[in-house]
């Protein structure tokens, strides 16, 4: 299916058609359902099970941690910060991206609760690259307003990149003024 996904990114610049066809890839609609309905069975690349791998309430606030933009795809040396800040209950959602690309990483944690996503993206990339580059290792992480500050300076004063995205809606998928529908759309 990855390379099926990876045809329909490459033959399109537009992200809101590239999220149109993707919405009608039977392959995708598919597992994404099937991760809705058993998001335990994910791949947790190390994180612990403390958290949950989807977001869990509108209003939480979303972030990217790690270098999103170097393309690193290695992201074993956050795993150990990351998973010391949920033990400690700073995180209330935590998912790697690797070889998904921010978009489908999004869809995939907002299914399980039927939430959204408003986003803003990176001015300084593309926006096709910054939604679909599947190399990427950086992490999903969602906190609530209650630890978010001590979240963050915990996440600085251990050398770490974060980016915050926005925050988690009620069901619309949008980044700046851009609608990709809702997450109804992507699910069987």
């Amino acid at each position: 299916m990855k390379d099926e996904l990876m045809a329909i990114i490459a033959e399109n610049n537009n992200v809101v058609e590239i999220s149109d066809k993707l919405m009608y890839n039977e392959s995708l609609l598919k597992e994404i359902s099937e991760y809705s309905q058993s998001p335990g069975n994910s791949e947790r690349c190390g994180l612990s099970a403390n958290t949950k791998p989807y977001f869990d309430k509108k209003g939480d606030t979303i972030y990217l941690l790690g270098d999103y933009k170097g393309g690193e795809s290695d992201n074993s040396s956050h795993v150990e910060i990351l998973n010391d800040a949920i033990e400690n209950g700073l995180v209330k959602s935590a998912s790697a991206i690797n070889g998904k690309g921010l978009f489908l990483s999004l869809i995939a944690n907002c299914s399980v609760n039927e939430l959204g996503f408003d986003i803003t993206s990176d001015s300084e990339i593309e926006e096709k690259e910054f939604l679909f580059n599947p190399d990427n290792g950086s992490f999903l992480i969602t906190v609530d307003g209650e630890n978010e500050e001590k979240f963050v300076d915990y996440i600085y004063n251990n050398g770490m990149e974060i980016t915050l995205l926005g925050h988690v809606t009620r069901g619309e998928l949008r980044m700046d003024e851009l609608s990709f529908g809702y997450i109804s759309d992507f699910k069987e």
